[in-house]
């Protein structure tokens, strides 16, 4: 898989620029992460090693908002496992 850049526009075009993204937020990688009790997390850890460190946690919050509509900080203290 290519490595993806924050803004990429979603592709399912296997080798595309916005593969990675489509996989793992509209495609068959979604269901990986999405139900998790801690999604940020689990996104998190699927995708280390696929995005630059330096990126990594800015590309999963813009990923996770994406698909939940919200940003992950929108979700602290409403977590009923743990901090969220």
């Amino acid at each position: 898989m290519a490595i993806a850049h924050i803004n990429v526009v979603a592709d399912p075009r296997p080798g595309s620029r916005g593969y990675l993204k489509w996989y793992w937020t509209k495609g068959p990688g979604l269901a990986k992460w999405r139900l998790s009790p801690h999604p940020w997390t689990a996104l998190r850890r699927h995708l280390l090693g696929k995005v630059p460190t330096q990126y990594l946690n800015q590309t999963v919050s813009a990923w996770f908002e994406d698909v939940f509509g919200y940003p992950p900080s929108a979700r602290a203290g409403k977590n009923p496992i743990g901090k969220g």
